[in-house]
């Protein structure tokens, strides 16, 4: 089963400034590909196909928008196939019975994350101040790239480290979440019970409690 544990990150003023230009960045790659997707027709591919067609233009992209080479490689493909990810949810929805309209251009306050995949990060769970761990990004912009973590549980086990998310919250807070593949735990053994053996009791509303 897939599990995606959730914990706040402690950024340095710097550092907040880097992910928000990264996440502007993202936002704005989004919105082009959105627009770049709308231009194939249907026929020319499935809703994969498609995306992919435009998801194979990003090292060409990097030739006119130079600001695309300061963001590592996986955040700007997973940006791209967001646009599937979110037709998809629409689909279900709409199965739902959900009315639901088309994708629509993403202004800032509703863009609030970009996703490392497989590799551009790293945990550190000891090195930061405070007790705190470190979350170490490659390619933020910036000179200082490791970031305190709280981390207030332990990951369960897990093989590696799917997908890292930061997002920002509309506090202003940055968390960032773990996509993680784990075993389904197993379910604790349940023992019979002795129906005469026992005595029920549920809250009231008149009386405090009742009992059988």
């Amino acid at each position: 089963m897939n599990y995606s544990p959730r914990f706040r990150l402690f950024p340095t003023t710097e550092q907040r400034r880097a992910m928000d230009w990264q996440r502007n960045i993202v936002r704005q790659l989004y919105n082009h590909a959105l627009k770049e997707f709308n231009q194939i027709p249907e026929d020319e591919g499935t809703l994969r196909q498609r995306v992919w067609m435009v998801r194979d233009t990003l090292p060409a992209m990097k030739d006119w928008w130079p600001d695309l080479t300061q963001v590592y490689s996986t955040i700007l493909q997973k940006a791209v196939e967001r646009i599937r990810d979110n037709i998809q949810n629409l689909g279900k929805l709409k199965a739902k019975g959900y009315d639901v309209g088309s994708l629509n251009w993403k202004p800032p306050r509703d863009f609030r994350s970009f996703t490392y995949r497989q590799s551009g990060f790293e945990l550190d769970k000891k090195s930061g101040p405070n007790g705190r761990g470190l979350l170490i990004l490659k390619k933020l912009k910036g000179e200082t790239r490791e970031i305190p973590i709280r981390l207030h549980r332990d990951l369960p086990d897990h093989d590696s480290i799917k997908e890292v998310t930061l997002k920002k919250d509309p506090t202003g807070a940055w968390h960032v979440s773990f996509c993680i593949e784990t075993g389904t735990p197993e379910k604790p053994a349940v023992e019979s019970i002795d129906p005469d053996d026992t005595v029920g009791i549920d809250l009231g509303v008149l009386n405090f409690i009742h009992d059988s």
